[in-house]
């Protein structure tokens, strides 16, 4: 069993989120038929990808190993969106919704990191992810009908 101290447990999640959002953000994409908010979610995807990534680099340089995301509950969480989606009233709405609430579980995640002592540039890219939470929820925002 590997054991893992509070900054590793702390980056490891926001690690996982990072890819859960890239993957949800590309499983929305298919889901709509909405040019605007399949090429937005595409953006934010591959965005969060590149995070995620870099993170994965910062957590090897603490001498730990990336946590993958479980699959099985990314693919339920997906399944549910899909389905919340199909019996809305607004379906792009109902996927724009589910984002910002990731987003925000994503920002929480990384600002409870942001507490925990890390090196210098590990901290300034905890608030890059924090800040492009933000700037990704503005942008779901403002793509609601």
């Amino acid at each position: 069993m590997l054991l893992r101290n509070q900054q590793q447990l702390a980056l490891n999640q926001v690690e996982t989120l990072c890819i859960e959002a890239a993957d949800h953000y590309t499983a929305a994409a298919r889901q709509t038929d909405d040019a605007s908010l399949v090429e937005l979610f595409e953006e934010l995807a591959e965005h969060r990808a590149h995070l995620a990534a870099e993170l994965a680099q910062h957590i090897r340089a603490m001498d730990d190993l990336p946590q993958a995301p479980d699959p099985d509950r990314e693919k339920a969480s997906d399944i549910i969106s899909a389905v919340k989606s199909f019996f809305a009233e607004d379906s792009e709405e109902s996927l724009i919704q589910d984002r910002e609430t990731f987003e925000y579980r994503v920002a929480q995640a990384a600002q409870a990191a942001l507490e925990q002592p890390m090196p210098e540039s590990t901290m300034e890219l905890l608030g890059r992810i924090v800040a492009h939470a933000e700037e990704a929820r503005q942008l779901l925002s403002s793509a609601k009908h």
